[in-house]
């Protein structure tokens, strides 16, 4: 069994384009940075969480956890969550 570890529609959308059968899994992870975290560090850890969290659901399974961030002159932005704060980014 295949699970996305992702609630993502663009991540699922990704994902189909392999016409392998999959399920997605709602992970919960902490998505705050750590201080002094790099981008790189950051989504690596993030995509790990999100797996360990959806693979204790799933024990018997192949778990598909990934990240992404945005970063603009060095510093890290988070989900704007709606259109005003994606415009202010």
């Amino acid at each position: 069994m295949l699970i996305l570890a992702s609630t993502s529609i663009y991540r699922k959308e990704l994902l189909e384009r392999l016409g392998l059968p999959f399920v997605t899994a709602a992970p919960q992870a902490d998505e705050t940075p750590l201080a002094g975290e790099s981008a790189k560090e950051l989504v690596r850890r993030l995509a790990e969480a999100k797996a360990r969290a959806v693979a204790a659901r799933y024990p018997n399974a192949l778990i598909i956890g990934s990240d992404q961030v945005a970063v603009i002159g060095g510093r890290i932005h988070g989900k704007p969550g709606d259109h005003e704060v994606a415009d202010a980014q």
